[in-house]
């Protein structure tokens, strides 16, 4: 057989952008096949407006015009504005920080001390940390700081940037999936607050020790041969952690303070958040003030924090638009009102089904509906009123349904494209193809352990 020549050309996955462009006028073409209809809705006990059972009904069509499909895009920017502004601000922030050195002395002091297989540890213990932020805080966000410290602790220790946001990203993610602090789904779901404590502490540490098994294991792979690391044709030298050139730096009072504002900040906010009504406004300004008075300690002048402000928010500008774009898919979905016929049209045969199928089946409806509406709240206001009455046909608790909402809103979140998850991977160059690669087979083995866990807490009347 005669080579004709021509050299076949890579595979190459297509732009996230593009990708969640493409979801946008999927979802739009939908509008025109998909009924549209709608629940009433009031104000429910927790405050929020909920879905009134029993009150589906259908409305005239609307669907998304063409010109919706590119108004999606802007109109997705606008609801997430303060989120894309936070990650902007979070950015500028930890450039300054980071142009002080005090983070890689710092880092290149523990490493030196335990040396890199006792820097193992310090990998361990971070993951940890971040799983118990996004567990029983439920912070993803305002782990976006340290991001950063953990790619560079990755590197520096000889891995590469898809572990150190694997490390953070996958901590805060899983620990949310499976944490016991859900407020919003129970007070949705009438039962008490951080009622089954015990019951989500074991699950979570269950979900925590498969993820982090999932972690080690690639980190094992590709310190034995660097070329199956994902990211191995990804240009990161810039975000390697030299440990040799600044282990012989001394660690000053400066550097501690600078560090001491780092972490100070995010426990206010963590503390203030809790306490009081603080959000992403606040959190915005006080990494404002970490940046500054970063700059200060680290003997910057106005004109080096701005600009190493201004750098460092430029280098997130891709990540955090795209929380935005996601957001666009939810804005068509509305505007062609087709969620709630999608929603009532699933109810009706999960009521009918035996207690466990309708179970699994309800866990993975609301694993797929994540994909188009990320928001835990959200998605809760529109599904938790209407999972209730389902939950009492098939005399399940309203805590087992509670759990089926928490694991299928969480397990998703690792691999849907948008949100949260395009800021992160932006600090450590990492392609949402590759990720896709690194997290799938996670997520089926968190799956498979979610269907696991909802069985047990079945048989135990959970």
């Amino acid at each position: 057989m005669k080579n004709s020549g021509k050299e076949k050309k890579p595979f190459k996955m297509i732009n996230t952008f593009a990708l969640l462009f493409f979801i946008i006028c999927f979802v739009a073409i939908l509008t025109y096949i998909i009924p549209a209809g709608t629940y009433d809705r009031e104000v429910g006990a927790s405050g929020r407006m909920e879905v009134v059972t029993g009150t589906y009904h259908r409305v005239e069509q609307t669907p998304a015009s063409l010109f919706d499909v590119f108004l999606a895009i802007p109109e997705g920017i606008s609801r997430n504005m303060l989120m894309v502004i936070s990650v902007l601000i979070t950015g500028g922030a930890i450039a300054v920080v980071d142009a002080t050195g005090s983070i890689n002395i710092g880092i290149s002091k523990v490493v030196t001390k335990l040396g890199k297989t006792g820097g193992n540890i310090v990998l361990i213990f971070m993951f940890f940390a971040f799983s118990v932020l996004g567990g029983y805080f439920e912070f993803i966000e305002a782990a976006l700081p340290f991001f950063p410290l953990a790619v560079a602790v990755s590197i520096g220790l000889g891995y590469d940037s898809l572990l150190g946001i694997a490390i953070a990203l996958l901590g805060c993610m899983v620990g949310f999936a499976a944490g016991p602090a859900k407020v919003i789904p129970q007070a949705l779901g009438g039962v008490p607050l951080y009622s089954g404590f015990g019951f989500r502490v074991v699950m979570w540490f269950a979900f925590t020790i498969v993820a982090l098994q999932h972690i080690l294991s690639y980190a094992k792979k590709i310190k034995k041969d660097p070329s199956y690391s994902y990211v191995a044709d990804e240009d990161t030298s810039d975000l390697a952690l030299d440990v040799d050139k600044y282990v012989v730096e001394k660690f000053t009072w400066r550097n501690t303070c600078i560090l001491l504002t780092l972490a100070a900040g995010l426990i206010t906010f963590i503390y203030m958040s809790i306490t009081t009504d603080w959000y992403l406004v606040e959190y915005c300004a006080v990494f404002v003030m970490v940046g500054v008075v970063a700059g200060i300690f680290g003997k910057m002048n106005v004109n080096k924090i701005a600009e190493t402000f201004a750098v460092g928010a430029s280098e997130l500008t891709a990540g955090a638009l795209m929380i935005g774009v996601a957001t666009g898919i939810q804005y068509v979905l509305e505007k062609g009102q087709i969620i709630d016929t999608i929603v009532h049209a699933v109810s009706i045969p999960l009521s009918a089904m035996p207690k466990f199928l309708s179970s699994i089946c309800t866990l993975i409806f609301i694993s797929i509906l994540n994909f188009f509406i990320p928001s835990c709240s959200g998605k809760a206001a529109i599904i938790m009123p209407l999972l209730n009455p389902i939950a009492d046909i098939l005399e399940l608790t309203r805590q087992s349904m509670v759990l089926i909402y928490q694991l299928g809103d969480g397990i998703t979140n690792i691999i849907a494209p948008m949100g949260v998850i395009f800021v992160g991977l932006a600090f450590g160059r990492v392609p949402f193809d590759k990720w896709f690669k690194f997290t799938i087979t996670l997520s089926g083995k968190l799956f498979i352990l979610a269907i696991i866990t909802i069985f047990i807490a079945l048989q135990v009347g959970f």
